[in-house]
């Protein structure tokens, strides 16, 4: 039941004071986790949560309406409690870490460990008041391993493979980093059987496909391809015998909990939501270092992982529009002073990645200072990754405006200026050839070719060159007054594309309600269903219909 689900996910996540805040701290990149010993760690969430933009929201306590919460407190519940261990509110993490640096919402066991040690010097009797803070605190880990439970394990995950015929390519991909050349660099590997060829009756001009089909089989029939159904003997023998890694693409078309999950996180983000599952046996890597155009939230929900992440290397690569190419470990060493962040995440845990931050992990075991818990086993890593954000920056926003703002401006009754003709001749002033003095002053364009930099030097001594002949003169001052008619004529046509630009500026302006709806509209369209509640569930048309027929 999602509502018992999203109680226990808030409730055991970790209101104790004992939970840390794990963060990135500084220019150097140290990992610093501080304790979270505030007197106000009982102050209703809501309050630590108020943000001026959540409208109606804003100074609701959540907690108050788990018996008759709507969407948004649901998914405002949702994220907080995914959030919880890191000790950061949501307020401070759209401010602070929402597409800027990575946060890491963990227990820090380690400082408990170094904490028990110093109560335990010098103590030998059995202390009693010890003895139940360890009982309580193996109470919250406890609590905190097993808060992710009931989304994905091994058994559902094969489970699915067989009941829904995932094929290799559009629903998953086996893959090793491995360096299966013996040159000593380590390459991703994609063990997928290819596509296959699709056979035609003769005379068809079409596949014939009557199932109810989704987009990426319809893109598999434009292609003429088919792909291969994964046998599930084979899949887990790469993955046990051959140490693949799984990865199961858009597991909540399949999956109720997982679909629920992303559900609740769209009303919160009021973005598409997707996600992908990835299963990787112990000391093993399944990809390369890489950054994605998305961002993820990942969530440990299986064995342990170690993460090292990377700052992006260059500025142009900040909230990228699109991923990465697969980095050599050489690249990543020589980019960048070395990882801002290595982790191993264990379950219950929970990582957010800005998009362009580099990544890599690898399945390790359970690391020494962490407890055994009964249940948590660690001979293989499972992680579902939530992504948001794709497509969903401001470019996007102006890909979609511009154009519109461009056509309606040009169609205008008001002016026909951007319906009259280029100036005759523009060529033969305009253009990169002719940026050799664009700043108007002599000087030469820093962005003209180097060719032309030279010509333009070469000018420019030609110019200045004292008791020459007569002739040089001559050339010399054509040449000038040649230039100075060209930077006229270069004025005048930059100043009348400006006057239009405005023009087209001034009519986005007044669309950019139009074009909230257009992208509101795509949102509308690629969005998951809802996750329905059996209140909800009752009064849909669906459930009316079923009380109408006697079902």
């Amino acid at each position: 039941c999602l509502r018992k689900k999203l109680s226990f996910l808030f409730f055991s996540s970790g209101r104790e004071k004992e939970h840390r805040e794990c963060r990135l701290h500084g220019e150097g990149g140290s990992l610093v986790r501080r304790n979270q010993h505030e007197d106000d760690a009982n102050v209703p969430i809501a309050a630590a949560t108020d943000d001026d933009d959540d409208g109606a929201l804003a100074g609701i306590d959540p907690l108050h309406l788990v018996g008759d919460l709507t969407t948004e407190h649901r998914a405002r519940i949702l994220l907080s409690s995914l959030l919880s261990p890191s000790g950061v509110t949501l307020h401070q993490f759209y401010d602070r870490y929402w597409g800027k640096r990575p946060l890491l919402a963990c227990l820090d066991l380690e400082e408990e460990a170094d904490n028990n040690d110093d109560d335990e010097a010098g103590n030998t009797a059995p202390n009693k008041k010890r003895m139940g803070r360890e009982e309580a605190e193996g109470a919250s880990i406890a609590r905190h391993v097993h808060r992710l439970n009931g989304f994905l394990d091994r058994p559902n995950i094969d489970e699915m493979i067989r009941r829904n015929k995932l094929r290799y390519g559009l629903d998953l991909n086996v893959t090793r980093y491995t360096d299966a050349t013996g040159s000593g660099v380590r390459r991703r590997i994609t063990l997928d059987p290819p596509p296959k060829k699709r056979k035609r009756a003769k005379g068809s001009n079409a596949v014939n496909n009557n199932d109810n089909i989704n987009n990426a089989v319809v893109v598999a029939a434009e292609d003429d391809l088919e792909y291969v159904v994964a046998n599930p003997r084979d899949v887990w023998s790469n993955v046990d015998v051959s140490h693949c890694t799984l990865r199961l693409l858009r597991p909540h078309e399949h999956d109720d909990n997982v679909h629920a999950l992303l559900s609740l996180l769209e009303s919160e983000f009021g973005c598409m939501v997707g996600s992908n599952a990835y299963l990787t046996p112990l000391h093993s890597q399944g990809f390369a270092p890489h950054y994605d155009d998305v961002d993820v939230l990942v969530l440990q929900l299986e064995g342990y992982k170690r993460w090292r992440v990377y700052a992006p290397f260059r500025k142009g690569e900040t909230l990228p529009r699109e991923s990465s190419r697969d980095y050599s470990e050489k690249e990543v060493e020589e980019n960048g002073d070395g990882p801002l962040m290595d982790v191993v995440l264990g379950p219950g845990d929970v990582l957010y990645l800005p998009r362009g931050w580099i990544h890599q992990a690898e399945t390790v075991g359970r690391p020494s200072h962490v407890p055994k818990v009964a249940g948590i086993k660690d001979d293989h890593s499972l992680h579902l990754t939530v992504s948001a954000m794709q497509n969903w920056c401001w470019a996007d926003f102006l890909e979609m405006l511009l154009p519109e703002a461009l056509e309606s401006a040009a169609s205008s009754d008001k002016s026909i200026s951007l319906r009259e003709g280029l100036p005759r001749n523009f060529l033969s002033y305009m253009g990169t050839m002719h940026q050799l003095t664009g700043d108007g002053e002599g000087g030469v364009d820093e962005n003209a070719p180097e060719g032309l930099k030279q010509a333009a030097e070469a000018q420019a001594r030609a110019a200045e060159m004292d008791g020459g002949d007569a002739l040089l003169d001559e050339e010399a001052e054509t040449e000038a007054r040649t230039r100075r008619r060209t930077l006229a004529r270069q004025k005048r046509f930059r100043d009348e594309a400006k006057k239009r630009i405005m023009r087209v500026c001034k009519q986005a302006s007044a669309m950019l309600d139009d074009a909230c709806d257009r992208i509101g509209q795509r949102f509308l369209s690629d969005r998951l269903p809802p996750a329905l509640l059996a209140p909800e569930r009752s009064l849909t048309k669906e459930a009316l219909s079923d009380i109408n027929n006697g079902n």
